[in-house]
């Protein structure tokens, strides 16, 4: 650390006779302040210095260098005292490993720092170089490290003494290198770099810069070898995730009927044996989808179709498959034969990636354990892409877009089924109302006509079956299944006519309604199972209508219709009843609701009492409404009471308090990430009243919670939010609290 109190020497300037004939600090650097090779943008830069990313830094150097570094110097100290003291001594090897590329136990045994270290905290030279390493290191818990004048000054005097070799002023951890160190020293091809390691973004004050660009002046020669590099947290952090990544997955693509591109990026496509796709599978597994969106779905329809295809008929598999796409970071040609596209070429492929064809990967390896000899004809389409380092977001947007494009539904396959063109007919022709079936298509208004989505849940609810009406709560996808016990074929199958499509979208329409209103007399779990039970009560209703003449154009079907709210209310209050009777008041009605069993019980025992007309069971009391009564005058807003009292200053530094745990837990690694992004400013606006740090666009409170929850990526953050409470003038009262203090405060003076 070179600040434990030892004696600073003064060294006389180095005349330009010396054996170090030519050092100089890098010219450029030195005017600008910032380190070598730097090019991290500066919110990278403070991201690294966030509190949790300083967590992961000093947890990963002291458990990387624990009995790598002397310090036995450091026994004396107290556990706080030893931890710090090591953290530097940490950094500094950390340093050397950036600088130099060397293993751990090597920067380990770099590290001089302690007594008699002449303000150098580590010594390298470059494995087969004639480059020198001098090494001056600051660690700090809150990532504000830096280089002040004092240990600036102490490091150039540390340099002098190298440079005269008065190796002797130095503790006995130089002895090992100070042979190699020496013989560099003599060398002509000497470089000597000053490396300024900092837990902190790695900015240099004006101070320092002097003292360097004095140490430049004075050390000035021939040419340029003396520079300075600065070692910063994010350069540390990226050391520490890079330890942690896992070896390279290489494997080799034969490749068959090849096209090759080099713009924008390097690529092949072509033709590959389903069996050598397996060969992948069979060596890297799941590593092969580290940058994919997902991993292998396992056993899915879909899936389960491609194993069948593979096995049952492998030389049609190219026709139905999407394909592979594959990302790598190098690629090696091999030619078995002739430079040409009608020749094979095998690539060998070194950081690779499945970023698209997951699941074709993982059924080709099933296929080849189940009947490798039928894989042996199967044929995948497959694109290799070579990644450019200096194109990270392309990579990532190939990742993106191969995923997320348009895929087909289980639902798009009827647009092929010639039923639903005819009933569209039929709804056109008979009622002149609109019938849509293909995804995209805008759902006609309600008085206009339906969607088959709206068609499906209806005529599941009005099946004689609970099971169609469960399934339908649980996913609307389950109603386009196909092949035995399939929905589609139970609700389409026989194609039923327009007018009962249409009539018993009115009826479900007309219980929603009713339930609607029915939630007004109820609170807590009855209120809920009038939301969670609406298509079982819709399918009770159905069964108490009379359906026999629902498709009878001649049918006063809007005297049908005048039942249902009344019907509705019965059924409702008896399967809250049941509910109670059979699985208990503290029963999960999520599960009860969207149980096929539960619900089958559930409407044999609602329909033999619902059909009792004039009969309703008593409910617990807890479930009805309370009752309106005289409420108290709402308080004003906190932010126009802010604004009209003055409370706060213009310009006044506002901060993100975060109020519970999902909250907590979605928001704090990406708040970590840039602490601007828990930042404002206030300003006496009655709506708009915080400037955010980060963009400097003038939000609500509230406005500035929800965006930040989008930003965060919190799928399921809550869509209401009391933003005033979660945001603090300078860390103390929330801007609801200032609020209610001033009301309080008025109120007691009236």
């Amino acid at each position: 650390m070179s600040d434990d109190g030892s004696s600073e020497t003064a060294v006389a300037p180095i005349s330009a006779r010396s054996s170090l004939s030519v050092p100089r600090l890098c010219q450029s650097d030195a005017a600008h302040g910032t380190a070598l090779g730097a090019n991290l943008e500066e919110s990278e830069r403070r991201a690294a210095t966030a509190p949790i990313r300083i967590h992961q830094i000093r947890t990963a150097l002291l458990q990387q260098y624990q009995g790598l570094i002397y310090d036995e110097d450091l026994k004396g100290y107290d556990p706080q005292g030893y931890e710090q003291r090591f953290l530097s001594r940490a950094l500094t090897a950390a340093a050397v490993r950036e600088v130099t590329g060397c293993d751990q136990k090597t920067a380990g045994a770099s590290v001089i720092d302690g007594e008699d270290d002449q303000g150098i905290d580590g010594v390298a030279v470059t494995e087969g170089t004639q480059e020198v390493w001098l090494v001056q290191a600051k660690w700090s818990d809150e990532g504000k490290g830096k280089l002040d004048t004092n240990a600036a000054h102490k490091l150039i005097a540390g340099l002098r003494l190298i440079e005269q070799r008065s190796f002797d002023r130095f503790n006995d951890r130089l002895e090992p290198i100070a042979a190699r160190v020496n013989a560099a020293m003599h060398d002509a091809r000497l470089k000597v770099t000053l490396v300024i390691a900092v837990m902190g973004v790695g900015t240099l004050s004006k101070e320092s810069i002097n003292v360097l660009e004095d140490a430049r002046n004075d050390f000035n020669g021939f040419g340029p070898l003396l520079e300075y590099r600065v070692v910063h947290a994010a350069d540390i952090l990226r050391q520490i995730r890079e330890d942690l990544a896992p070896e390279p997955v290489r494997v080799t693509v034969r490749m068959t009927n090849w096209l090759r591109r080099n713009t924008p990026l390097s690529a092949y496509q072509g033709t590959v044996s389903a069996s050598n796709i397996a060969e992948w599978y069979q060596e890297h597994e799941s590593r092969l989808y580290e940058q994919n969106l997902r991993q292998s779905l396992g056993t899915t329809r879909v899936n389960s179709g491609m194993l069948s295809t593979l096995v049952d008929e492998p030389e049609n598999f190219w026709l139905f498959n999407n394909g592979v796409t594959v990302l790598c970071d190098q690629l090696e040609e091999e030619w078995p034969g002739r430079r040409r596209p009608d020749e094979p070429v095998h690539l060998h492929l070194s950081g690779v990636s499945v970023v698209n064809g997951a699941q074709t990967v993982a059924a080709a390896h099933r296929a080849t354990k189940a009947s490798p000899e039928a894989v042996e004809d199967a044929e995948v389409t497959v694109k290799v892409i070579v990644v450019d380092k200096n194109m990270p977001d392309l990579a990532q947007r190939i990742t993106e877009t191969t995923n997320t494009q348009n895929h087909v539904e289980q639902r798009d396959f009827i647009a092929l089924d010639e039923v639903q063109a005819m009933i569209r007919e039929d709804f056109m022709l008979s009622l002149q109302k609109s019938y849509v079936f293909k995804r995209g298509e805008p759902d006609p208004a309600p008085d206009e006509g339906c969607s088959v989505v709206q068609a499906a849940i209806a005529l599941a609810c009005a099946h004689r079956n609970t099971e169609l009406a469960v399934r339908a709560k649980r996913d609307t996808d389950l109603l386009w299944e196909r092949g035995s016990g399939g929905a589609y074929p139970r609700l389409f199958g026989e194609r039923p006519g327009a007018f009962q499509i249409w009539r018993s979208v009115l009826v479900h329409r007309t219980v929603g309604t009713a339930l609607n209103e029915e939630r007004k007399r109820f609170q807590k779990r009855a209120a809920d199972v009038s939301q969670r039970g609406d298509l079982l009560v819709t399918h009770l209703v159905f069964q108490l209508l009379d359906q026999d003449r629902i498709d009878d154009p001649e049918y006063d079907w809007d005297a049908a219709l005048r039942e249902v709210p009344a019907l509705t209310s019965r059924v409702l209050s008896w399967l809250i009843h049941h509910i109670d009777m059979e699985y208990g008041q503290t029963s999960f009605l999520s599960g009860t609701l969207t149980d096929a069993g539960r619900c089958k019980r559930l409407a044999e025992l609602v329909l033999r009492d619902a059909a009792r007309e004039g009969v309703i069971p008593d409910l617990p009391a807890i479930y009805e409404a309370a009752k309106e009564g005289k409420r108290k005058p709402r308080r004003p807003n906190a932010v126009p009471t802010l604004v009209d009292h003055g409370r706060i200053t213009d310009g006044a530094p506002v901060r993100l308090r975060l109020w519970n745990k999902p909250e907590i837990d979605a928001l704090t690694p990406w708040l970590a990430e840039d602490p601007r992004r828990g930042e404002a400013t206030w300003v006496n606006d009655r709506t708009r009243c915080l400037v955010w740090a980060v963009d400097g666009r003038a939000y609500s409170p509230t406005r500035l919670v929800l965006n930040l929850y989008e930003l965060a990526g919190w799928e399921e953050a809550p869509v209401a939010v009391q933003g005033p409470a979660r945001w603090t003038v300078d860390g103390g009262a929330t801007l609801s609290e200032l609020a209610r203090t001033l009301l309080d405060e008025q109120a007691e003076q009236e």
